[in-house]
């Protein structure tokens, strides 16, 4: 009796699907991890020691921000960016370095728009300054368009456009309850 090559290989798929069938579903959970869905509990873990979350967060608006995010970019002009980022900004020496060798010395940088605001966390902590006082920290995602602006070696005008997001904590003393 003659089999085709056709018939064969049928028969082989139809094997292995009754195998698999026999075997039943895998599991592939195992190799996944587990991010916990955020409660009060968890959200609370991530805060600074003493920080209690607000119970009702206001955004803020853009009015509020735009103040924070142009002292950023004068900072970055006037050569101070380093007193503006956060104690745990990551990679902090490798951005520093990279403003200080890769942009040229005479560059500007300028805001040209504010396309998006948005407030991701609010938390009130105790004032380090002012003891027996609190503080509002917003953590706010600010997308802006901005242009650097440069005289390149040839002494031709160089701009270059861009949109960044910047992450900032903008904070306002509260009264103490």
């Amino acid at each position: 009796m003659r089999t085709s090559r056709a018939s064969t290989v049928r028969g082989w798929v139809a094997g292995l699907a009754a195998l698999a069938l026999l075997v039943g579903p895998t599991d592939a959970r195992q190799f996944r991890q587990i991010q916990p869905i955020a409660t009060p509990t968890t959200r609370q873990a991530a805060l600074p020691d003493g920080a209690q979350p607000v119970t009702d967060m206001q955004p803020l608006s853009r009015e509020q921000v735009e103040p924070a995010l142009a002292q950023v970019i004068e900072s970055w002009n006037q050569g101070g960016l380093d007193d503006q980022l956060a104690k745990g900004f990551y990679d902090r020496t490798r951005l520093l370095d990279a403003v200080d060798t890769v942009a040229p010395r005479n560059a500007t940088l300028r805001l040209q728009s504010v396309q998006g605001v948005q407030t991701f966390a609010q938390y009130i902590e105790p004032d380090p300054a002012a003891p027996g006082r609190e503080r509002l920290v917003s953590k706010v995602s600010v997308t802006a368009r901005t242009q650097l602006e440069f005289v390149a070696p040839d002494g031709g005008f160089v701009r270059r456009p861009g949109i960044n997001e910047f992450l900032l904590s903008i904070i306002y003393p509260e009264q103490a309850p």
